[in-house]
């Protein structure tokens, strides 16, 4: 292992005791058995805080270093008996306290912790006994797509291939060499789409029984309360799908068919479309602003520091206290995310880099992430109030995406620069199309569809929906069993509902950058300050801490596609 896998591995390093119950049952039992007026909330909720957050690190540190090790069955099973034997006890510890606590006669919680007191009834009302043992269940169901997905290799010209450095060839200004890697992918895919088609009808069967142990009418009743989502509706998020289709889908439809017609593309083939990076109309090779890991710690460091030197400082700590885990290698599960240990307030940013300028936006956008842990970590005491709402948590993470824009010149060159940008600018209007397949499946699958569907009637919906949203691709001659399995993404198994708001970010995160254009440094001072109310403040009020709406409705997506399609035309007149 390298230097910095070694850190990695001291990081994530959990006492042995530290996964069992018997490390916690004491202190909550003390808490349950402490006598409690309106006077002794507060110093009670940070004892319950600390224990709370101590738990969270365990598990975090477990579910991340399982991740990393998808191929050690060792490292598998420490985390699911922790799942197992420490999460069902802590569950219902957690169901008593705040029973204990909302019965608290005269109690009035201050303006600090108000929303959380709501958001503990509510859990507490939502709560079922017989849901905590399927709770685990449901964990180890999604771990299984984990190991699967985090095992899947791709065989390509004779060699063995992770996702990630295959679908880096996806980028190549070749277009043989594009369709073979696209090919390879699609056979790959297949290879365990079957297995992942066995996960998701018991994930979808699990979904269900605890909706139903919750009184509730289906899934989506379920996760919409589980979710916290009191600031919009069900219909508000169908209403964004049609405006998306009519907004945004014909926009994106020129810009694709424009940069065919200027490489002079026949037609749009599955290979010729990324909503990541379109295509250079000058048929450019790929953007490769970086070799390793390393590099691209050391760019990040650059552009932090240029772009705010507590930014930059909290990302050197990072660097130096093996928080970062960027590198692609076999074994290691495909997403990235940033995880979050908050007993010491510190952020974790797992990654499968490897060289392309996609990686450089992903990184930032996971820092951003991991900014949100540091301001919000240091801000708020009770945990709780720590981070954001989900349909905030988003913003920290695109924003930076987008401040960082101004100082990428070093890493790209002028001309890099320029591609970059425009990169960026296309993929939020690829995006939001996505975005909204994504949710408009998930509403169907979880409301609409019958009690006894089947793989083949989800493979047909996620079908009508592509079509819709990504009308200018053309699969003809093609196996559409491919394209039919579409739906079989890390979101879909892992975090049911959560994507709608990587769209509501990402049109706030435009707006932010709009605001930055006019006043870089007041436009930083706001996202500080907004990162740093965590979850004790509202989904609208932090939204316009941050200077932007909380919006995703037609006019706001019309204006923002707008805007984003001017400046795209404008950047290329210049």
């Amino acid at each position: 292992m390298t230097a910095t896998v070694d850190a990695v591995e001291v990081k994530l390093a959990v006492p042995e005791r530290a996964g069992h119950w018997d490390a916690y049952a004491a202190r909550f039992q003390a808490l349950l058995d402490t006598p409690l007026t309106p006077a002794d909330v507060p110093e009670w909720l940070r004892r319950w805080s600390a224990l709370a957050s101590e738990l969270a690190e365990v598990g975090g540190k477990l579910a991340t270093h399982s991740d990393l090790h998808t191929d050690q069955p060792d490292v598998q099973e420490r985390y699911q008996t922790f799942l197992a034997s420490v999460m069902p006890h802590a569950e219902r510890a957690d169901q008593a306290l705040r029973e204990k606590l909302l019965a608290v006669e005269g109690y009035v919680p201050d303006d600090s912790f108000a929303l959380t007191y709501r958001r503990f009834r509510d859990a507490a009302a939502l709560y079922r006994e017989a849901n905590v043992e399927l709770a685990v269940v449901h964990e180890q169901q999604k771990n299984r797509h984990s190991v699967i997905t985090g095992n899947q290799t791709v065989s390509l010209e004779g060699e063995s291939l992770t996702i990630p450095h295959a679908r880096q060839r996806l980028d190549s200004p070749d277009r043989a060499v594009r369709e073979a890697a696209w090919r390879a992918l699609a056979t790959s895919n297949m290879s365990v789409s079957g297995a992942l088609d066995g996960v998701m009808l018991d994930l979808l069967g699990t979904r269900r029984q605890l909706a139903r142990n919750a009184d509730e009418p289906d899934f989506r009743a379920y996760q919409w309360k589980a979710l916290d989502r009191v600031d919009y509706t069900p219909q508000d998020c169908r209403d964004f799908h049609d405006a998306v289709r009519d907004e945004v889908v014909p926009v994106l439809t020129r810009m694709v068919q424009d940069v065919a017609d200027t490489l002079g593309l026949d037609t749009v083939r599955p290979w010729d479309y990324s909503r990541t990076a379109l295509l250079d109309p000058e048929g450019g090779a790929a953007l490769a602003p970086f070799n390793g890991a390393a590099e691209l710690e050391a760019l990040a460091a650059g552009v932090f520091g240029q772009l705010d030197a507590d930014l930059a400082a909290r990302f050197n700590y990072m660097r130096g206290h093996g928080l970062l885990d960027l590198e692609s290698r076999p074994g290691k599960m495909t997403h990235a995310y940033c995880q979050y240990f908050p007993t010491h307030n510190e952020p974790f940013v797992l990654m499968n880099v490897v060289g392309s300028a996609e990686d450089v936006r992903v990184l930032f956008h996971e820092v951003g992430h991991a900014f949100h842990g540091f301001y919000s970590g240091e801000s708020q005491e009770l945990v709780w109030n720590r981070w954001s709402p989900t349909e905030f948590v988003e913003i920290p993470s695109m924003a930076m995406e987008f401040l960082t824009l101004d100082h990428l010149e070093g890493a790209f060159g002028p001309a890099g620069l320029a591609r970059y940008r425009r990169t960026q600018l296309q993929g939020v209007v690829a995006f939001l199309p996505w975005a909204a397949q994504m949710d408009a499946f998930q509403h169907w699958l979880y409301h609409e569809a019958p009690q006894d569907v089947t793989i083949p009637d989800l493979d047909a919906k996620w079908l009508e929906l592509d079509r819709t949203f990504h009308p200018f691709v053309n699969w003809d001659g093609l196996d559409e069993r491919v394209r039919a399995k579409g739906w079989q993404y890390y979101h879909i198994f892992q975090v049911p509902f959560y994507y709608i708001e990587y769209a509501m970010c990402y049109l706030a995160a435009v707006g932010i950058w709009r605001a930055a254009r006019t006043d870089a440094a007041a436009a930083l001072t706001a996202y500080r300050a907004a990162l740093r109310l965590g979850s004790a403040t509202s989904i609208p009020e932090l939204y316009r801490a941050s200077g932007v709406e909380f919006r995703f409705d037609r006019e706001y997506i019309r204006g923002l596609t707008a805007f984003l399609d001017g400046q795209l035309r404008q950047d290329a007149a210049d």
